[in-house]
């Protein structure tokens, strides 16, 4: 009997061993709730697991590690909610941590970040479940044997595949789904845990207390009605520079109908207007495919726009958008009615001293089917590492973070962006909710570092050469053999 006793003893010591040891397998019981429609198993944790993301730091102030980590004492709203989310999937698979390992990453130091990633995954280390970093570098097709295929990686290929319309899926893009799968395989995923696309995301500007002394027409009802096009926008500026230097020349100093920067916000043309440089073909084939007709017709309305003294474009550099982009300036300063530029700018605006509101980039004519917009090419793709080491810890992790991030850290994102003067812009509000069904990302314009595609507007308009037909003619040789180049890697 003692014996018995003994081994009985012996037994319920050994099996709670057994199952904490089961449980960094994915086996037990989770600290608190998934997300509503996640295809996590129920009760999966990662016990003592540190969920490691290599990312872009950029300077000594961790620039683009926000998206990721977040101090606990922090007060700014969205910072709040990426803690808070943090702390929840912690919670819920029992993570030690989730670590952002943020190395140089900017524009300048591209070489060395894939270097560095490229090394790490030769060697098979495995340091690494998730690889953030600037989209425009990371998209080359040389890469892609570097990264999972987002189809074959447990729970996330579950929720792409997933028809069940009770299981919103939309924290991942449509678009960057559609357009970045190849051959059925996905390599590069944008979504709300992207939190630089949505900082990056063009959007207009306008003046409220301008509109209202000039008398406009209700642009956000002209937005709901669909017939907020560019026209109406190039109409309200008309007649509206004022030389405030009394040097009799537009510049700097004066106020205007329209400002904007001359190189990355006219980028975001080919998806406002609906002219992208690549579509599918009957084959599902990637094709280059532009409108010629309708970019001619773009180019030569847009530039005749630029040349009236009601519109100022400036040629802004790294160093002064870093310092004080001089055409920031003008809007914050309350001198002109419209400003063409990205979401983070609401920030900055929150110090007017005159109210603004945000609706999306007027339509090219009213017969468009939606508002489209675009992101500057500076945003944050995610994959993950060929030798990540654990590939269902990877996909699992990753959809949670990415589901609880639309719940919670994008309102926060809204919050902060349209509270002014403690008050919070309802109608702009909706606005952005009109913006994001509008979000659009184009396989040309995603490897455009590759195929020099997708930056024709900004060359033309700086050019004031409004001959699209020529210059594509020229061209269009070249950017196909490029492409070729690129899709063979996904043979």
């Amino acid at each position: 009997m003692k014996k018995v006793l003994a081994v009985l003893l012996c037994l319920l010591m050994v099996v709670p061993m057994l199952a904490a040891c089961n449980n960094k397998k994915g086996e037990g019981k989770a600290v608190s709730d998934l997300p509503e429609g996640s295809h996590v198993k129920e009760g999966t944790t990662y016990e003592g697991e540190t969920f490691t993301v290599l990312c872009r730091e950029d300077n000594a102030y961790g620039e683009f590690m926000y998206e990721i980590v977040a101090d606990e004492g922090e007060t700014e709203l969205v910072n709040q909610a990426v803690y808070e989310r943090n702390r929840k999937v912690k919670d819920i698979f029992g993570l030690a941590d989730i670590e952002a390992r943020g190395i140089p990453g900017d524009w300048n130091n591209k070489d060395d970040f894939i270097n560095t990633m490229r090394n790490s995954i030769d060697a098979g280390i495995g340091d690494f479940d998730l690889i953030m970093s600037q989209q425009a570098y990371l998209a080359q097709g040389e890469l892609a044997q570097y990264f999972y295929n987002y189809n074959d990686v447990p729970v996330i290929s579950d929720t792409l595949s997933c028809t069940d319309e009770s299981h919103d899926h939309s924290y991942y893009y449509q678009d960057a789904i559609d357009e970045l799968t190849i051959n059925g395989q996905l390599k590069y995923m944008v979504g709300d845990y992207s939190l630089t696309y949505w900082d990056h995301v063009f959007v207009l500007y306008f003046n409220k207390k301008l509109a209202q002394d000039y008398q406009l027409e209700d642009i956000y009802q002209l937005v709901r009605d669909g017939e907020w096009t560019v026209d109406k926008m190039i109409e309200m500026t008309r007649g509206k520079w004022v030389d405030l230097n009394s040097d009799e020349w537009p510049g700097e100093e004066d106020s205007f109908g329209y400002v904007s920067e001359i190189m990355n916000p006219v980028d975001a043309w080919n998806a406002h207007f609906d002219v992208q440089p690549t579509h599918r073909d009957e084959n599902d084939d990637i094709v280059l495919d532009y409108d010629v007709g309708k970019m001619t017709n773009i180019l030569t309305k847009m530039i005749d726009y630029k040349a009236t003294d009601d519109v100022y474009y400036k040629q802004v550099t790294s160093d002064q958008i870093d310092a004080e982009n001089p055409v920031d300036k003008i809007f914050l300063e309350g001198r002109s009615l419209f400003y063409h530029a990205t979401l983070q700018r609401a920030q900055t605006f929150r110090k007017m001293e005159t109210d603004f509101g945000i609706v999306p980039y007027p339509k090219w004519e009213s017969s468009q089917e939606a508002y489209y917009t675009s992101s500057q090419d500076g945003y944050s793709a995610a994959c993950i590492p060929a030798d990540a080491p654990n590939l269902e810890f990877s996909g699992a992790v990753f959809d949670t973070l990415s589901a609880i991030s639309k719940e919670t850290v994008i309102p926060a994102y809204y919050d902060e962006a349209l509270t002014f003067k403690y008050t919070r812009d309802e109608d702009s509000a909706e606005m952005l909710d009109i913006i994001r069904e509008g979000f659009s990302i184009n396989f040309g314009k995603f490897y455009n570092e590759t195929i020099r595609c997708a930056r024709i507007f900004r060359d033309m308009v700086l050019n004031d050469n409004p001959n699209f037909a020529s210059y594509y003619a020229a061209n269009k040789p070249g950017y196909e053999r490029k492409l070729a180049q690129l899709l063979e890697y996904y043979e």
